[in-house]
């Protein structure tokens, strides 16, 4: 079969098509656990080539998977019939203006950054992966990153996008743009249930659990591109995004501050937040020590607190504020305002994950399931301290870090994948974990996406109302069911 799908390939595109064992086993893998070897890999010259290959897997019943770089952590971009690989030939910067930015999805975030700095602008959704992910995987799950404390998510920021559905056809939108069928149909389908929507869904600033339906129709408006975003792919391959894109600030200062412990530091997130940092960030001493961050022995906690401004006074202000507010709880260890010193210390907290990603305890890794929950920060003492005794009633190592001012935190219990009785023991924790989350009203996952760990859990989060509309809207766009399949939804 493998050899039929190449061959037909070959006759009908113009692209590169990949079916040696040697290229399969390469995108067979990406930043999770998992592995699937694909049938073939193919890599589209343009939007017209693209086309084709739908077209052709509509008539077909062949399965198509997008592709960025494989920084998925939860094996969003594996499948077993074909990967189109989009970085190779559909990676180019089409346009930028004073206030956007039109990019193609194979593009680099760290490209795109560096483009933008020269003209003193950004986009300001900032992954850890961001010098290796692509835009088109940052759509794919509503990457975040620190400073979507003060900015926003990537959602937050698409403007229009243009896309091709699973029959081939090509598709527009944005809420300034004259909607095709399938986005009329889609308005049609939840106009009914918008108070439903906006009330069943999780009361958090950061979500990629599921479909974002909650910010496609709203009291604000109808914006039909964001039903993609979030979406791992599953309702068609974007093509083109246009970002709004913001001035970098003229001002920033970064603190660096110690706690002796978690506990401490969760305590103060709330009082930070007073003060409007743009960025707060948690490095605990899990993380702090496999990162070899090592400070001083009464540090066991770090937050990471950037305040940004064009004005220098309300930069200064709110920063000695706050340092004034928590004197008698912390240790201020860093501040920093030039641009040398901060690229340094957020360096070293992007940096956690890969550290923690290496990290390994005799057979045990860290292993992400609950690794990606967001709660009000309100919540978050009181939550950590769950996990805590979580990881203690069953004598588990875990790390733990995380955006904590979005209230977002990453925990990994380091886990045997190899024995049964480890792996029905993180099942248990799953069900515990997502259990809490959704009676705070938060979410399983606020920036990494469902994948294949997560799906089972989506139901839980929304019910059975908002799920249904979930598989409608699935049905909508791939009523095949051949864009990526088993991510979002079970297989049909």
């Amino acid at each position: 079969m493998n050899l039929s799908i190449a061959d037909d390939l070959r006759r009908i595109a113009k692209g590169e098509v990949l079916s040696d064992n040697w290229s399969r086993k390469i995108y067979s893998m990406d930043a999770s656990h998992y592995e699937i070897k694909p049938a073939v890999i193919y890599q589209p010259v343009d939007e017209n080539d693209l086309e084709i290959i739908c077209q052709h897997c509509f008539r077909r019943n062949i399965t198509i998977t997008a592709r960025g770089a494989g920084t998925g952590l939860l094996g969003q971009s594996l499948s077993d019939q074909i990967v189109i690989d989009l970085t190779k030939n559909m990676n180019k910067i089409i346009e930028v203006e004073d206030d956007y930015v039109t990019v193609q999805p194979g593009l680099v975030k760290g490209v795109l950054d560096r483009e933008l700095k020269k003209r003193l602008k950004f986009l300001p959704p900032d992954p850890a992966s961001s010098n290796f992910c692509t835009i088109g995987g940052m759509l794919a799950n509503n990457s975040s990153g620190p400073h979507s404390l003060g900015y926003g998510s990537t959602i937050d920021f698409t403007q229009e996008i243009t896309v091709i559905y699973a029959d081939g056809t090509r598709g527009f939108a944005g809420a300034n743009i004259e909607p095709d069928d399938k986005i009329a149909s889609m308005l049609k389908l939840l106009s009914p249930y918008l108070n439903v929507i906006q009330k069943n869904y999780p009361k958090v600033t950061k979500n990629s659990c599921g479909y974002r339906l909650d910010t496609v129709l709203s009291d604000q408006g109808f914006f039909p591109q964001k039903i993609f975003i979030a979406s791992e792919g599953t309702l068609g391959i974007i093509t083109s995004a246009k970002f709004k894109i913001l001035d970098i600030p003229v001002y920033r200062n970064l603190l660096v501050i110690g706690f002796q412990k978690l506990s401490s530091a969760m305590q103060a997130v709330p009082t930070i937040l007073d003060f409007c940092p743009v960025a707060l960030e948690m490095l605990d001493n899990s993380a702090i020590y496999s990162g070899r961050h090592v400070l001083n022995n009464n540090v066991g906690c770090l937050l990471f607190a950037e305040f940004a401004s064009d004005t220098l006074l309300e930069v200064e202000t709110r920063l000695s504020r706050c340092r004034n507010k928590l004197e008698d709880k912390c240790e201020v260890l860093e501040s920093a305002s030039d641009e040398k010193s901060m690229t340094r210390i957020w360096e070293a907290r992007k940096n956690a994950l890969n550290n923690i990603m290496k990290l390994t305890l005799g057979s045990r890794k860290p292993v992400g399931l609950i690794e990606d929950t967001v709660v009000s920060p309100n919540l978050l003492h009181d939550y950590s301290q769950y996990l805590l005794k979580l990881y203690l009633d069953n004598k588990l190592e875990y790390v733990m870090y995380g955006h904590v001012g979005n209230g977002n935190l990453h925990t990994r219990p380091l886990i045997d994948l190899e024995r049964k009785s480890e792996m029905e023991l993180l099942e248990d924790l799953a069900n515990k974990v997502f259990d809490r989350v959704i009676n705070y009203r938060g979410t399983i996952t606020g920036e990494h996406g469902d994948g294949l760990a997560r799906i089972k859990y989506v139901e839980k989060v929304y019910g059975g109302t908002i799920y249904t509309l979930f598989k409608q809207i699935k049905k909508l766009f791939d009523p095949n069911f051949i864009m990526n399949p088993g991510k979002k939804l079970p297989l049909a």
